[in-house]
Order: structure tokens, then C-alpha cells, then sequence
């Protein structure tokens, strides 16, 4: 009966591997794709991706001046003439990376830095209204983002700061979302270690710099991850703030030329990627365990 039950519990534990396997192997194939694509020469990439009617495509279905899509996720012939568009003869568009960086690196840096120290704040807080701010919080994080660009485009506009970066950056830097995340954990926070902290004479910004930061590192980690994600991705507020098309993130410049030529939106489209991916394979740990925390707060 316990070797059945032990081969039971193998089989299912297999199972399992084998599911997670798949489903990541299904993930990837998005990123495959875009990343084989972009070492295809221009003819191709118009001939597959294009609505353009030419000697490379004329093979397929033609339905007046229109032709079906063809994708493949191998180029017929390997071919980095994108890249060196991209990187050597025109490496303009490398600008709108640029742009992408100027908007995600405040708005990381700022949530760092705010959403820690508030959400401390708001568990250390003694007033019975504190929960009450909390809930709004969580309702204000559950709106969509596009409920909010009005008030946000009014705002910007009393401030004068409309058609620049910190229109996006200043809401940006003090979104609900982390001090909800960050909060979570501290909810189950030993508070003996900052009862410790206080008898020994440090103030509360000291116990929360030196006893609270390190204990929580996993869920600020998670944090920089996802705020970096979602400010690397912004769309939206840079559509209705920028006027500038030269100031655009490389996200919305990326959707603005898809009917251009598609070997160098593939090849833009790998750059964009790989700080996403840095961001996330560095912090990978740290956000297995901080989401776990969070999780069964």
C-alpha cells in the first residue's frame, strides 16, 4: 500500500513537471519567434508581414491588392541586415530606447522609495481611519488605467507640466499598487524586532532603513520588477501626454510602425525585450519567495 502510494505521488509529481514544462516551452514561443524574425532579410519580412503585393509573396493567396500573411519562425535565409539598420546605418530609432529608459527609471526609483515608506507608515499609524485609506487604496489600484488619464490629464494641466515626462512620471511614482504589495507582508511583520529596535534608542526611520528593508528585500524586489514591467510597457499615458513623436517610449513607437519595414520592428522588438528580461532573470528568486509572502498574508 505505501509503495503504491509513493509511485502514485511520482507519477503525479512527473505530471506536474511535464504540464509546468509545456506551459513554459508555450510561453517562450512568442519570444522565439520575434527573436529568429528578426535575422530576416527586408524582402522576406515585406513578402510575410506585409500587406504588400510582391514578386516574393505573389505565390500566395491573392485577394485583389491584398495577400494572407505567411509567417514562419525560421527565415528562409539568415540575414542581419535589420540589425545593422538597427544598430550601424540608421540607428535613430535607438532614441526612442532612450526615451523608454528616461520614463522607467524614475518612475522605478520613485516607487522604491515612496511605496516602502508608506506602506511602513501606514501599519505603524495609530489611527482608526487607517484602514478606511487602505481600502481606497485598493479600490483606486482596482481602476482601470484609462478611468484615470482624465483626472490625471486635468491635473497635468493645472500644473503645467502637460506634453512632458514627469505627466507620466508623477502619478506613476505614487500608484497604490506597492504600498498594497509591500503592506501585505508587513502585515505579519515580527514586531518584536521593532520593539527591539525602539529600546534601543533608533528612531523609526532608522528601524525601518537598517530592521525593516532587509527582512522585507524579497517583496521590494518583486516590486522593482513588476514597476519596471509596467513602466517599461506604458502606452496610454504616453499617447495622450506626448505630442512629440521623437519623445515617444519605444513601446508605442513599436505599434506606430508595424506597417513599416517588419525585419527592423522584429529586430526593435528584441532590444525592447532584453531589459525585461535582465530585470527579471536578476530578480527571479527574490520574487518566487516575496510573492509567496504576499500571497498567504
Amino acid at each position: 500500500m505505501i509503495r503504491n502510494n509513493v509511485f502514485l505521488r511520482r507519477i503525479l509529481y512527473n505530471a506536474r513537471l511535464l504540464i509546468i514544462a509545456i506551459t513554459a516551452i508555450i510561453s517562450l514561443i512568442p519570444v522565439a519567434f520575434i527573436i529568429m524574425n528578426s535575422f530576416m532579410g527586408a524582402a522576406e519580412a515585406a513578402a510575410r508581414y506585409t500587406s504588400i503585393v510582391t514578386a516574393h509573396n505573389s505565390f500566395g493567396v491573392i485577394s485583389g491588392n491584398m495577400h494572407y500573411i505567411n509567417m514562419g519562425f525560421i527565415p528562409e535565409l539568415i540575414s542581419i541586415s535589420a540589425w545593422r539598420e538597427v544598430l550601424v546605418e540608421n540607428p535613430e530609432s535607438l532614441r526612442f530606447m532612450w526615451n523608454s529608459f528616461i520614463l522607467t527609471v524614475p518612475i522605478l526609483v520613485g516607487q522604491l522609495v515612496i511605496a516602502p515608506l508608506a506602506a511602513y507608515g501606514m501599519e505603524r499609524a495609530k489611527s482608526k481611519h487607517k484602514e478606511k485609506l487602505f481600502f481606497t487604496y485598493i479600490i483606486i489600484m482596482l481602476l482601470p488605467m484609462q478611468a484615470l488619464l482624465v483626472p490625471h490629464f486635468i491635473a497635468a494641466n493645472m500644473l503645467g507640466i502637460n506634453q512632458t515626462y514627469l505627466a507620466i512620471i508623477l502619478p506613476a511614482i505614487f500608484a497604490p499598487f506597492g504600498v498594497f504589495l509591500v503592506r501585505q507582508q508587513l502585515k505579519g511583520f515580527n514586531k518584536e524586532i521593532i520593539e527591539a529596535g525602539k529600546i534601543d534608542g533608533a528612531n523609526e526611520l532608522r528601524i525601518f532603513i537598517r530592521l525593516v528593508v532587509p527582512n522585507i528585500k524579497p517583496t521590494i524586489t518583486v516590486l522593482a520588477v513588476l514597476a519596471f514591467a509596467e513602466a517599461w510597457n506604458i502606452i496610454d499615458q504616453a499617447v495622450v501626454f506626448i505630442r512629440d513623436s521623437f519623445a515617444l517610449p519605444m513601446s508605442v513607437h513599436l505599434s506606430a510602425n508595424l506597417a513599416g519595414n517588419m525585419g527592423i520592428v522584429f529586430a526593435l522588438s528584441t532590444l525592447f525585450m532584453i531589459p525585461a528580461m535582465i530585470v527579471f532573470i536578476y530578480g527571479q528568486d527574490d520574487m518566487k519567495e516575496g510573492l509567496g509572502y504576499s500571497g498567504h498574508r
